[in-house]
């Protein structure tokens, strides 16, 4: 597929721009969130939703400030409420707003006690993996399966769970159940191309990631899945020497992304096979600015 050379995908690209660009959160991330209005299943799949654009220091300073400014009256409204599930989830979620994942994972607990939904357990499911439980978060999602078999947030999860324990073929096998249910599910077909990558299949990697360029992005998460893939592009097409074709990935990369630091080290060493040293050596040095820029934002950071 000529993707540079077409005019209604390079529309596309121009929506992810500006859809990565919206602010995103736990709070947003499940359309089926049991405090929200029941939508369709297929919408479950958000439930896990993908990093977008890194945020400065001090945007999530100032989001976690924020969060704490709420947590008094939700602890208060726990307190007052203790057999609410619902009151304990929304603590839960402000509590990983503002960074005590400790906690935070205590009320999701206490919540799917009391109301054992899927779509509480899937929250559950969420918050352990935020806290790096990695085995309980795991066990949560094949919960949900046993209630659901074809869930789709659930397979989805546990397949980036896979992709994280280096489980690839298992990767593979979660991904495409996801696919075969929900045909248009970027992030699924994303994590498809990379666990095909890591199991060296460079060719169907490379076929999933075009795919991903074929589906127009819905909301945040899908528009960084949107980029990436034409960033995984880029550096297969790098591996195979096809330089003129990854530098102009990288070019769409940039432009929707700017501060996207691992294309401009992909685009500087493109620029060097190209001969072109100068503009090679800039590329690197934003790379380099870029991961300066970087402070620490996990939860120990942030005084966890």
């Amino acid at each position: 597929m000529d993707f540079l050379a077409d005019a209604c995908l390079r529309g596309r690209l121009r929506t992810a721009l500006l859809v990565v660009l919206l602010p995103t959160g736990f709070a947003c991330a499940d359309p089926q969130d049991p405090e929200k209005p029941e939508k369709p299943e297929s919408s479950a799949t958000a439930v896990m939703a993908e990093p977008t654009a890194p945020q400065p220091l001090e945007e999530l300073k100032r989001r976690a400030a924020v969060a704490k400014e709420k947590l008094a009256p939700l602890r208060k409204d726990v307190a007052e409420n203790p057999g609410d599930p619902r009151k304990h989830s929304i603590l839960g979620r402000a509590l990983i707003d503002a960074h005590h994942m400790r906690e935070a994972v205590g009320h999701y607990e206490t919540a799917a006690e009391l109301d054992p939904d899927y779509r509480r357990l899937l929250d559950l499911g969420r918050a352990y993996d935020l806290a790096a439980r990695l085995d309980e978060a795991e066990a949560t999602y094949r919960t949900v399966l046993d209630m659901l078999p074809d869930q789709p947030a659930a397979l989805y999860n546990l397949g980036k769970l896979a992709h994280r324990r280096e489980r690839y073929e298992e990767a593979v096998a979660l991904f495409s159940r996801v696919l075969a249910r929900e045909t248009h599910h970027m992030n699924a077909q994303l994590h498809l191309g990379d666990s095909l990558r890591d199991l060296g299949q460079m060719r169907e990697a490379y076929r999933e990631y075009e795919k991903v360029l074929s589906i127009e992005p819905a909301n945040a998460g899908e528009a960084g899945a949107f980029v990436e893939a034409l960033y995984e592009l880029a550096a297969l097409d790098l591996m195979m020497g096809a330089h003129d074709r990854a530098k102009q990935f990288l070019d769409e990369v940039l432009r929707l992304m700017p501060e996207h630091n691992k294309a401009y080290y992909a685009y500087g060493q493109v620029l060097l096979h190209l001969g072109e040293t100068e503009q090679a050596q800039q590329a690197f040095a934003k790379h380099a600015e870029l991961l300066a820029a970087r402070e620490p934002t996990s939860g120990s950071a942030m005084g966890e």
